[in-house]
This record gives C-alpha cells, structure tokens and sequence, in this order.
C-alpha cells in the first residue's frame, strides 16, 4: 500500500534526505560558489564572467562601464556621447 513520506532535500545538490538536519548538513559541506559584480553609484549592478575578454560583452571592463551607465535610453544615449567626446 502506499505512504506518505516527508524527504528534505539539500538546496545545493538537491539530493533528498530523511531528516532537515542530513538536508542542512550536506547544504554546509558544499562550497560557497563566488561571483563577481560591478556596481554603479546609483546602486545598478552587473555581473562579471570570468571567461570572457575585459572589454567584450560580460569582461570587467564592459562590466564596469555598464554599471555605470543609466538604463533609460535616452539619458544612456547621452552619457555615450559624454564617453565618445572624453574618449577621443
């Protein structure tokens, strides 16, 4: 016949376990996974890939310069501008 059964599964791993405290303690034997992010002034914040060129899409440099930059099209069409003008 069939039962019911209450299984608690580490968040990492997702693998089941019969008891929260099994669950918890393999949740704290993984490690903390690291990620880097760039934040802007106004708090807007961009990821950081690691495999990819610093000034190319999700580079440090692209990270960075994007932080900074506004997501409302027309002020962002404006700081470029102010970026193309100090760049040259």
């Amino acid at each position: 016949m069939a039962h019911i059964e209450t299984w608690y599964r580490c968040p990492v791993c997702n693998r089941p376990y019969s008891s929260l405290r099994e669950a918890t303690r393999c949740k704290n034997l993984h490690p903390a996974k690291m990620e880097r992010w760039a934040v802007g002034g106004d708090g807007k914040a961009v990821r950081i890939f690691d495999n990819c060129a610093p000034d190319g899409i999700g580079g440090i440099n692209w990270a960075l310069r994007e932080a900074d930059l506004s997501d409302d099209v027309k002020e962002r069409k404006r700081q470029l501008k102010e970026i193309g003008r100090k760049e040259v």
